[in-house]
């Protein structure tokens, strides 16, 4: 075979993913659209680091040599990927940075850093601090008593170098952890404002600025994000059903445990913290993307649901109506006077669900029409 006509699977599945990219630099769409977007492209970016990436990361430690069609190796595959998705990432950051965070704070929608509160906002993240975020947080030391604390997939944390501010008889540490509870708080926080402004700040933001209450008689020399990605792919044996379902409940138990693939980062992160890191994961310098934005451009998803601005959004698009269906008093009626060719989610699914007596019926009839 001559590798020349083959493309990589992989390098061609971020080729893919960089047409959802140059979406969100198409100044056609609607701002808060192209925010969607960039949400988009890391969703996949973390469906790709979990499943391909670290599959192949497997082969590479299980020694496996052998070229592929393309005529690339499992290694040589993986530095062609990271110099592709650090192109692609260092691309993100500059397109919401110099391209669409402008044109938000032009509409009034800001990401507000912790120096640009007025004493209002300021005081109400006080607030919720004490209200809704100092009791569900628990900073984790690492000592020689306590070892590096377990980063699950994709959650974000914050990295806390301290020095105590006074000498203590008492045992004392210089590094903590704090998981941000992105999954029971929202990660977006709209601040106080007129009603035609809509400024929002970071959880973890929020969370640095009040380290003092969880950190007392410290001082904080650095708080930096951090955000992992983890091996989450699910090896399925051949056999019976059984292996399948035991297979699966293993694997499904096993992916907030599987081995680190990708260390997302803030770059002001200390060198120091960032060599500590990549030893406790098991890293190496091709698995390091340091965020120039935020890490989790995933989460943009909220961003765009607390916004509710139709102008900077597509317009609906309602499902028609199928006139067949429409015009006979049951699903069963339109069937028996002639075959209709639906179209979903283009039509409407409501016949489907419309009738409650019926839908039973109905319902199995039309899987066993695709079956």
């Amino acid at each position: 075979m001559n590798p020349g006509r083959y493309n990589n699977r992989e390098l061609s599945w971020l080729e893919f993913n960089r047409r959802v990219l140059q979406e969100a630099w198409d100044s056609r769409v609607p701002l808060l659209e192209r925010i969607k977007f960039l949400a988009i492209f890391s969703s996949n970016l973390d469906e790709f680091f979990m499943v391909r990436v670290a599959r192949l990361k497997r082969k590479i430690e299980a020694g496996d040599q052998g070229a592929d069609a393309d005529g690339l190796s499992p290694a040589q595959t993986m530095q062609a990927i990271a110099e592709k998705v650090h192109q692609l990432t260092d691309e993100q950051h500059r397109c919401f940075l110099e391209e669409i965070d402008p044109r938000l704070r032009a509409e009034g929608i800001r990401l507000m850093k912790p120096d640009e509160l007025n004493p209002q906002q300021s005081e109400y993240l006080t607030g919720y601090f004490n209200r809704s975020l100092f009791p569900i947080i628990t900073p984790l030391a690492i000592d020689p008593g306590h070892p590096f604390p377990h980063v699950a997939n994709r959650s974000l944390c914050l990295v806390a170098s301290l020095k105590p501010s006074r000498e203590s008889p008492l045992p004392s540490t210089s590094l903590s952890v704090v998981h941000i509870p992105s999954n029971v708080a929202p990660r977006f926080i709209r601040l106080p404002a007129p009603p035609d402004e809509h400024p929002f700040i970071l959880l973890e933001d929020v969370i640095a600025m009040h380290l003092p209450r969880l950190y007392y008689r410290y001082e904080i020399r650095s708080c930096n994000v951090i955000r992992v990605t983890r091996d989450s792919d699910i090896a399925l044996p051949h056999g019976r059903v059984e292996d399948l379902l035991t297979a699966i409940e293993q694997g499904l138990r096993e992916r907030r445990m599987g081995t680190a693939v990708r260390l997302q980062y803030d770059p002001q992160l200390p060198a120091e913290l960032l060599n500590l890191l990549v030893e406790e994961l098991e890293l190496s310098p091709m698995d390091l993307y340091a965020g120039k934005g935020f890490p989790a451009f995933t989460d943009l998803l909220q961003f765009y649901s607390a916004l509710d601005i139709p102008r900077l959004k597509d317009k609906p698009v309602p499902p028609a109506p199928v006139a067949a269906f429409d015009g006979n008093p049951s699903p069963w009626q339109a069937i028996s006077n002639g075959d209709t060719l639906v179209y979903h989610p283009y039509h409407s699914f409501d016949t489907v669900s419309r009738d409650i007596p019926a839908r039973t019926a109905f319902t199995t009839w039309w899987w066993r029409l695709w079956i």
